[in-house]
């Protein structure tokens, strides 16, 4: 930068001259100062002048360039406070950045978890139906076993019953008039009993097949309230990941605000 030359002002010549004029002797009767060869301090082109004007250039070059000193001094600060602020908003950042995967990793590993849960109660809920039909038709099995034992035993019974009064009218025909209405009677009773007894066991075999679905239907609901539980779980857990990455938004944009006044 060229140094800028400046004329001393009328005050400090003055107060210059004054220093000159107690140093110098009297010459004249008037009081100026005067040189050998005649010469006036009072004049600009005078080389002590010249000097006090180079000394005052000086000192205003000196101050000027500690001026710019302390501009470059305070550009340099405020470049070094941008670098900090900087790095502290670069480190925000990556702090938010690793919450954010934080989160979403502890949303996936939620998902999953919810997901093998739920198909573990798939899994529960397929055995037991399975188990359920293995021991439904095992019963239906031993029932049938069971009710068809009792009915060869009646089928039996009845042709005892049939073959006794063949042998009987064979043996006492004429006694067989007499003992007809009794065999008829006998007879009767065991259809009789054989109808209550089939009418008996089917509203057996429906009491039970009612109870078993009335049983498949309760743990299928049970199951169903499991999945609803689970759902409902899930969807707080995400309402809460969700509020979460709100208030992180929230505060990161106040940050940024912040950073930017």
């Amino acid at each position: 930068m060229a140094a800028s030359f400046a004329r001393p002002s009328d005050r400090d010549g003055a107060s210059t001259y004054r220093e000159y004029d107690r140093r110098a002797p009297l010459a004249n009767p008037s009081g100026h100062a005067s040189l050998a060869n005649g010469m006036s301090l009072y004049e600009p082109s005078h080389p002590v002048l010249a000097t006090v004007a180079r000394r005052k250039m000086t000192e205003k070059e000196v101050e000027a360039l500690e001026n710019r000193i302390k501009r470059l001094e305070l550009e340099e600060a405020k470049a070094k406070k941008t670098v900090t602020q900087a790095r502290e908003k670069n480190s925000l950042l990556q702090q938010a950045q690793q919450r954010s995967r934080r989160i979403a990793e502890e949303r996936a590993q939620h998902e999953r978890s919810r997901k093998a849960e739920v198909e573990r109660l798939k899994e529960a809920a397929q055995r037991r139906k399975e188990q359920q039909r293995q021991n439904l038709q095992r019963a239906f099995v031993g029932m049938y076993n069971e009710k068809l034992g009792e009915a060869r035993q009646l089928r039996e019974e009845q042709e005892r019953i049939v073959e006794e009064a063949a042998r009987a009218r064979q043996r006492e025909r004429a006694k067989a008039y007499g003992r007809h209405d009794q065999i008829r009677n006998r007879r009767m009773q065991l259809s009789s009993r054989f109808e209550m007894q089939r009418i008996a066991h089917q509203e057996y075999l429906m009491q039970d097949f009612i109870n078993l679905i009335q049983s498949e239907l309760e743990q299928t609901e049970e199951i169903e309230r499991d999945i609803a539980r689970l759902d409902q779980l899930e969807a707080e857990h995400v309402e809460r990941i969700r509020q979460l990455q709100e208030e992180q938004r929230a505060a990161y944009d106040r940050l940024e605000q912040a950073l930017a006044t």
